[in-house]
């Protein structure tokens, strides 16, 4: 395994001198792994050859992934073998996998009400009606600061969020008079919403809906 070492950290050097964010270095190091452990199993010693990239896609396909998942192996292995191994990308004989095309699940005013007014708090309920309004993802909305809120222009200004990127997020005005109301209830320092306990609620109340 020593060699699968080696890989490993000359993949993640690769992801870090790209500057891509700490949890996209984790995924595909993981994923990477996870193509190692498959060459042990199948006791495949010495080079790498597409073959076996290509052999692996089709492993993950048998296991019935979801195209999410492949898409993120292919990325993985596609980087690995051409910016690590130096091995020229064959896109005939390894295709990336289409994109799926499903229609997303879309609730209700009425259900969105519903999983809102089942928040054990005011806390609650208020972290999730900004994440309805906005869009913000969970990650991004637990780590907004009060300097992020622009009442003013009416945006929130969203820190690093997917691919360590910022960008600017539109709210409604009711959004920001709710969260002045949080604010003179809570009197939170510097991140907008304090407490480990708010992603577990917000799951609860997702998956009883």
């Amino acid at each position: 395994m020593e060699d699968y070492e080696k890989h490993l950290k000359a993949f993640d050097a690769y992801l870090v001198l790209k500057n891509y964010s700490i949890a996209t270095r984790k995924s595909y190091g993981g994923l990477l792994n996870q193509f190692f452990e498959y060459r042990l199993d199948k006791g495949l010693v010495g080079s790498f050859s597409l073959n076996q990239a290509r052999n692996y896609l089709l492993y993950r396909y048998s296991q019935g992934r979801k195209w999410q998942t492949i898409n993120g192996d292919y990325s993985a292995l596609q980087h690995f073998y051409t910016k690590v191994l130096k091995v020229k990308w064959d896109v005939s004989h390894i295709p990336r996998p289409r994109h799926e095309r499903t229609l997303p699940v879309v609730l209700s005013k009425k259900s969105v009400q519903r999983i809102i007014e089942e928040g054990a708090d005011f806390k609650h309920q208020v972290f999730m009606t900004l994440l309805y309004c906005t869009g913000l993802r969970l990650n991004e909305a637990l780590r907004l600061r009060l300097a992020d809120i622009d009442g003013e222009r009416l945006q929130i200004h969203v820190v690093k969020g997917k691919g360590a990127k910022d960008r600017y997020v539109e709210m409604p005005v009711e959004l920001l008079v709710l969260l002045r109301e949080y604010y003179l209830a809570y009197r939170p320092k510097e991140y907008l919403f304090n407490g480990k306990d708010i992603w577990f609620v917000v799951q609860v109340c997702l998956e009883n809906n």
